[in-house]
Formats: structure tokens, sequence, C-alpha cells
């Protein structure tokens, strides 16, 4: 069975935490035959190793990983990475592939700018 594990950083409020699964709700909604799952690299919960846990005693075998992240920085380099590596190391049949951060993408640009042209709050 396939699986997509979205990863987003992790964070101690609240509110970042209910954003983030909305969109891997989304994401559930529109990629049928897939097992979608969200998890975090610190701060929040479920981390990464757990849930590749999980959906592994639910079947998966064949995971993409989609960073919810902007940049590629050092959590992407280096820190998922090696997660992801001791997860292979356990369980040696599965196949764990990385998708590309966020990044540039000209939908980010239009999303941007409707932002910066709404109605924006007062501090």
């Amino acid at each position: 069975m396939k699986g997509l594990i979205v990863i987003g950083h992790g964070s101690r409020a609240g509110d970042a935490g209910e954003i983030f699964f909305k969109v891997v709700e989304g994401l559930k909604n529109k990629l049928e035959g897939s097992k979608v799952e969200g998890c975090f690299m610190e701060l929040s919960k479920p981390y990464i190793p757990e849930t590749i846990e999980r959906m592994y005693e639910e079947g998966v075998k064949d995971f993409t990983i989609l960073p919810y992240f902007l940049f590629p920085g050092i959590h992407i380099k280096e820190d998922i990475p090696e997660i992801l590596k001791k997860a292979k190391e356990k369980h040696e049949d599965i196949k764990i592939s990385v998708a590309d951060p966020i990044g540039y993408h000209e939908g980010l640009i239009d999303i941007l700018k409707e932002r910066a042209e709404g109605e924006a709050k007062c501090i």
C-alpha cells in the first residue's frame, strides 16, 4: 500500500497545528488510493517515527514524504533524512521517496498577491 506523509515543522501555537491538519485533510480529499497522514519534525505530535510505524503496521510499505516547508533548510537536508534512514534500517522492506519542499511556484505568488491586496490587520 502507498502512503503519503506530510511533515510540518511543529509549533507551540495551537492554531498552527489546526491549520496544518486542515492542509493534510485537503490532500486526503484530493489523493485517492493513498493513505495520507500528517506529522511533525519537532515541537508537536505526532512525530515522524511514530507516524511511519503506525502506517507500516497498517500495511503501508511505499512512502512518499512531502515536506510542508518553504525552503530546503537544515531539517530538509539533514534532520529528516536521518530520521528516514533509521526507519529504513528498522524496516528494510519499505521504500521511501522524498518530494521537494514548497519552494518557488507561480501559484504561491498568486496566493501572496491575494494576501497582500486583502484586508490586513493593524498592529
